[in-house]
């Protein structure tokens, strides 16, 4: 009777498969190497392998493959995503002048001092809605005032920093 291979031969032997497999979703050149990350991943838990029946670990192969395929579908997803938005929205340092970045460094100090000169219910009302992403409601329930009161105050804080941002007023 002929002894049954071991994780490593039996991974060797499905390779042809693997790869195929691999290939028919889509991998396309790349199932080459998801069938080496598949050996790399059976090389390091060969202790914990075993093959005393071999269709089991036909099936558990291409279980690996399957995962390892869709790890790299994702990560391909990902990393188209990522360069459209860099190619679509290119950093302001490179699609801006240097006179163009000095008036947007002075308007953010200008905003900046604008936001301590107001006063503070009316700065954390701003930031409250503004940073936290809260409406009018929840603001008025954290700050224990009506919504009209803090729609007044955003409408003014908004009116202070708009006129500093626009050089009408100095904070």
């Amino acid at each position: 009777m002929k002894p049954l291979p071991g994780p490593v031969d039996g991974a060797l032997l499905a390779a042809r498969d693997l790869e195929g497999f691999l290939r028919r979703r889509g991998h396309g050149e790349e199932a080459r190497d998801l069938v080496q990350d598949l050996f790399v991943v059976l090389l390091s838990r060969r202790d914990e392998l075993t093959t005393d029946q071999p269709g089991r670990f036909r099936s558990f192969l291409f279980a690996i493959a399957y995962r390892l395929g869709a790890n790299a579908s994702r990560r391909r997803r990902r990393d188209a995503t990522e360069a459209v938005e860099l190619l679509t929205t290119p950093p302001v340092s490179q699609t801006a002048s240097p006179e163009r970045l000095a008036l947007l460094r002075e308007n953010v100090h200008r905003a900046a001092a604008a936001l301590d000169a107001l006063p503070e219910d009316v700065r954390r009302t701003l930031l409250l809605v503004a940073d936290d992403g809260r409406t009018a409601r929840e603001v008025a329930a954290l700050m224990n005032v009506t919504e009209e009161v803090v729609r007044a105050r955003l409408s003014r804080g908004r009116k202070r920093l708009a006129a500093v941002l626009e050089g009408k007023e100095i904070p």
